[in-house]
């Protein structure tokens, strides 16, 4: 039953993400060309200083979706309802605060970064409508991590597609008619409330139980939330600082030019850790279930299978960009952003490759609100990433921020998350590395060669035989996979479950 509705909610969530994945793909181009590297470098600069603002969040949509999970799992809804009501009425507050913030950071904006005088009053204007935006997600989140909680991801999907869609629809049409970043924030603000207002509906039909009272919540209820929230949110501080700051560091130092360029690269991480994430987000719902529920073994089984699955979806892309990243993006971008944005994105990939085989373990550890020594781990990263990127940038230009990202990552991912998470579910770590990371990472190795080799041997001349090389290459990961994991597969009772090998043991 649990594994039929993992590989539904991933299926949901994939299916999102594809949809994202093909009209930022055609897109990105097409808004980088018609913006220029300067005015594209100013938006990117826009949207990475405003997204600070999220970090005033601090962590509610988590702790909806847990004591959401955990009252409907033990049919408690009063408790969800507090839940609910007490989240939403702390971001009403947050929201004007983030309004308030946007405007000040909109006066501040210019004295910042090297922006263009021609675009001073533009990017000022754009930070407030991106600040309304922000407010405006925020307090609609709430009721996306309602339907997070009760496994709805494909409703959350259906909002995400469209999200998506109407933003690229209203990007072609005000570019194409000669408009710029101003137009483009104020329709990222006219999506935000058709979709939002949507999402609102959704929850509504399907929790019928939820009630949401406007009122000030009790002292024991902001208590309860507060105590989940706060290391959610020195978690979401630290991401603030790891992916987020790169881009204000290189404009900072550098040029809204050299934006772009690392911008680039940065994007197609994005985009991979997003795919690995349609997938793990759904194991936090399902973590907290287990653990109300007492079941402490289908975490540990959730914990290696959720691994594999992680990486399973993830060494390809990783590699495939890796040893062919620098041709892929000369073909889609131009042949001009290939060698700066391509070296970014082999920097940048070295820490994803690691941090994907924890993607599973930080779905885990939210769901069954162990995240606290994790919020530890993420600030001393993001503290480090941020001194050594500003460090490092004077020395190698935006190579050096990739590496201020990077390198702290590295240790944080291969050191100290191992050990917490297998202590916290009670695995042998030397059992959970050699059935996870070991193993299927040995699957990827002919697969990896075989980039490396094509991308030497066998030119790809357009985007359509780049993409039908890498189709060619697969089976070399698949039929690796299918020797390294066969005792697994010929165990399994479940046809449709040997086909799919992350979800082969989550299904007793």
């Amino acid at each position: 039953m649990f594994g039929n509705r993992i590989a539904r909610n991933v299926v949901f969530n994939w299916v999102a993400l594809a949809s994202t994945a093909v009209v930022g793909f055609f897109l990105s181009p097409f808004v980088v060309h018609h913006l220029g590297n300067i005015g594209y470098g100013v938006w990117v600069l826009v949207i990475s200083l405003s997204s600070y603002m999220n970090l005033l969040d601090v962590g509610m949509r988590g702790a909806v979706t847990r004591f959401v999970s955990k009252g409907v799992t033990q049919g408690n809804h009063d408790e969800a309802n507090q839940a609910i009501s007490g989240a939403l009425w702390i971001r009403y507050w947050i929201s004007g605060v983030i309004i308030v913030g946007s405007f000040l950071l909109a006066l501040s904006f210019n004295r910042m970064f090297p922006v263009p005088a021609s675009l001073h009053r533009t990017a000022q204007v754009a930070v407030l409508f991106t600040g309304v935006t922000i407010a405006l997600n925020l307090s609609c989140g709430v009721f996306g991590g309602v339907l997070a909680a009760l496994h709805r991801f494909d409703l959350l999907s259906t909002v995400n597609i469209l999200t998506s869609v109407l933003r690229a629809a209203g990007y072609v049409v005000l570019l194409r008619a000669g408009y710029g970043i101003l137009a483009l924030a104020l329709w990222d603000l006219i999506n935000a409330v058709v979709t939002n207002a949507l999402q609102v509906v959704f929850t509504f039909r399907v929790y019928p139980q939820m009630r949401v009272f406007f009122g000030r919540p009790s002292r024991e209820v902001i208590r309860k939330l507060w105590g989940y929230s706060f290391y959610s949110f020195l978690i979401n501080v630290a991401i603030q600082l790891v992916y987020y700051s790169d881009n204000l560091v290189v404009g900072a130092f550098t040029t809204a030019a050299a934006v772009t360029l690392y911008a680039i690269g940065g994007f197609l991480i994005n985009y991979a850790r997003q795919i690995v994430a349609s997938m793990t987000t759904t194991f936090g719902p399902l973590a907290s279930m287990y653990e109300a529920s007492g079941q402490p073994e289908k975490l540990r089984r959730l914990l290696i299978q959720g691994t594999r699955a992680a990486l399973i979806v993830s060494l390809p892309i990783e590699l495939a960009l890796f040893f062919r990243g620098h041709t892929f993006i000369g073909l889609w971008m131009g042949h001009e952003y290939a060698g700066p944005s391509g070296t970014v994105l082999q920097i940048l990939l070295i820490s994803m490759m690691v941090g994907s085989a924890n993607t599973t373990s930080g779905g885990i550890v939210y769901g069954i609100e162990k995240h606290k020594m994790i919020a530890f781990f993420a600030i001393a990263e993001g503290i480090v990433n941020l001194a050594l990127s500003i460090i490092l940038v004077h020395r190698i230009g935006i190579y050096g921020v990739a590496w201020g990202t990077t390198i702290p990552s590295v240790l944080i991912e291969l050191l100290l998350w191992p050990p917490y998470i297998s202590r916290l579910v009670g695995i042998p770590m030397w059992q959970y590395v050699w059935q996870t990371w070991i193993r299927t990472s040995l699957a990827a190795v002919p697969f990896a060669v075989a980039c490396y080799l094509s991308d030497r041997y066998w030119t790809a001349s357009n985007l359509f035989t780049f993409f039908l090389q890498i189709l060619v290459l697969l089976p070399l990961f698949a039929g690796a996979l299918a020797v390294i994991f066969w005792r697994e597969l010929s165990q399994s009772s479940s046809p449709q479950l040997r086909r799919l090998i992350p979800w082969h043991v989550v299904e007793h």
